[in-house]
């Protein structure tokens, strides 16, 4: 009697262990499964990123001037330039919506006030231009910046620093497949080559966080 007993837990407890097997063998496989669905998916998104280049400054207003307190010894730095950006959607297939972009500037290190850009759609194989002008900005700097920024503004030697977050949507015949944040980054944008209609090409990256 206690022999068909322990026989029956035997079998019950091997049962129970095919049974475990088997569920985490099917959990593993649809993880790996997500994870290179994932993987690929990212990729492909990715592979779909616009084109973003800075192909104009214009500086409306670079300007030192003394200071109206004589007790101030800092010189009184005007900045007012605006920049245009070349957003390209190379896909064929692919249409682009873009949320609200939030933009940050330097010029020459000192930063600009921040820039908030309305969303768009840009359909396939397609370009739009951005227009970024920040408020005129006026700040105290010593005399050795004032001059140096004063001397780099007239040989057209500026560098601009653009930095860009926000949302975009990766449209596909009418559906959503994702919907991403973006961040793009344009560093070290030298004036002397815009000029020279030579377009700064930014880094375009996703993320999954903001």
């Amino acid at each position: 009697m206690h022999s068909l007993e322990g026989g029956h837990r035997r079998g019950s407890a091997s049962c129970c262990d095919v049974c475990y097997a088997w569920a985490s063998f099917l959990a593993w496989t649809a993880i790996i499964f997500i994870l290179i669905f994932g993987i690929a998916f990212f990729a492909f998104v990715r592979s779909n990123l616009p084109e973003i280049k800075v192909h104009r400054l214009d500086v409306y207003k670079l300007n030192v001037t003394e200071p109206k307190n004589k007790q101030n010894k800092d010189k009184q730095l005007t900045i007012d330039v605006q920049i245009m950006v070349n957003v390209t959607n190379n896909n064929k297939k692919m249409t682009l919506v873009y949320g609200k972009l939030h933009v940050e500037t330097k010029v020459e290190g000192f930063s600009l006030p921040n820039v908030r850009l309305d969303g768009f759609r840009q359909n396939a194989m397609t370009t739009n231009d951005l227009t970024i002008h920040p408020k005129a900005m006026r700040l105290g700097v010593n005399d050795d910046d004032a001059k140096q920024v004063k001397l780099t503004a007239d040989q057209r030697e500026l560098v601009l620093n653009l930095k860009m977050k926000g949302k975009i949507q990766f449209w596909f015949k009418g559906q959503v497949m994702s919907n991403l944040h973006v961040k793009v980054s344009c560093n070290g944008v030298e004036q002397s080559q815009i000029d020279q209609a030579i377009a700064h090409a930014c880094n375009v990256k996703l993320q999954l966080f903001s």
